[in-house]
């Protein structure tokens, strides 16, 4: 069994051997969302025992590696700033301004979020 991610979807794959052929050949058992995957009713009756077990894995390890993404994010958002603060000093135009205002409003969010949890002053 192996796990394909297409987009926004994960794709539960079990590899059968064909010895009429002597390979492998690969069957999508199931489908799962990315963004919140989840063993269905439907894709719990199509795997096995060992399987559902493995799916479980994947989807514990998947949500590990979303908390470690953003945990890494948070803790290398200060060195990401100082180095677009340097871009933006030797960077004026057109594409600049965009690119400004698309970071706007996630630096008001994390602001607010700030603010909310007393990390930084309210008047800040």
């Amino acid at each position: 069994m192996h796990f394909r991610e297409r987009d926004q979807v994960v794709q539960i794959i079990r590899t059968k051997y064909d010895a009429a052929k002597k390979k492998g050949k690969n069957e999508i058992i199931g489908r799962m969302a990315k963004a919140n995957p989840k063993i269905s009713d439907e894709l719990a009756a199509a795997l096995t025992e060992d399987e559902r077990k493995d799916v479980a894995a994947w989807i514990e390890s998947h949500a590990h590696v979303g908390t470690l993404r953003r945990e890494l994010a948070v803790r290398t958002l200060q060195e990401q700033m100082t180095l677009a603060e340097g871009w933006f000093r030797e960077h004026d135009g057109e594409e600049a301004k965009k690119l400004a205002a698309s970071l706007l409003p996630a630096w008001v969010r994390l602001r607010a979020v700030l603010k909310k949890k007393d990390m930084i002053a309210k008047d800040e």
